[in-house]
């Protein structure tokens, strides 16, 4: 989907203000024990995104027909601002992360997602770079824009 300026950033801001609420609200009235689990649940969190990610470029936008159609979209066109609609991307990681976790506990629930959240900004962070940032070629960031259009522009069945 081809989306404005205003669309395109607007989960990158959104998370980030989800982020600052969720972290906020679990640590509150933490006592150091709390404090100690809340760093494991954000970590827990960014390494599940990391995987979550992974499995969804590998297998949905590549695999699944009507998804693969999309993505082709961006393929395509690579420096357009094309993605999902806004907002979708930060329900969906609510729905999974958020709501099944705080049955069992709020402070896992806030920080599990907010690591999921702080995740997908570091994704759209990289990939934005990845396509758009003039970066200085000793950089590790233009190595990673470099491995990226592996996937892009040479039809490399990895890098994802």
């Amino acid at each position: 989907m081809r989306l404005n300026a205003l669309s395109y950033y607007a989960d990158f801001y959104l998370s980030c203000a989800l982020v600052l609420v969720l972290t906020t609200s679990g640590v509150w009235n933490a006592g150091p024990i709390q404090i100690l689990a809340a760093l494991f649940f954000l970590m827990a969190g960014f390494v599940i995104w990391t995987l979550f990610e992974y499995l969804v470029h590998r297998i949905l936008y590549h695999d699944v027909p009507y998804f693969r159609e999309l993505h082709g979209a961006h393929h395509a066109e690579p420096n357009a601002f094309i993605g999902a609609p806004p907002v979708i991307g930060v329900v969906l990681i609510f729905l999974i992360t958020y709501v099944p976790v705080m049955s069992f506990s709020s402070l896992a629930a806030a920080l599990m997602t907010s690591g999921m959240l702080l995740g997908y900004m570091a994704y759209m962070l990289l990939h934005h770079a990845a396509h758009y940032w003039n970066l200085p070629a000793n950089s590790w960031l233009y190595q990673a824009r470099r491995h990226h259009s592996l996937h892009h522009y040479h039809h490399v069945d990895g890098n994802y």
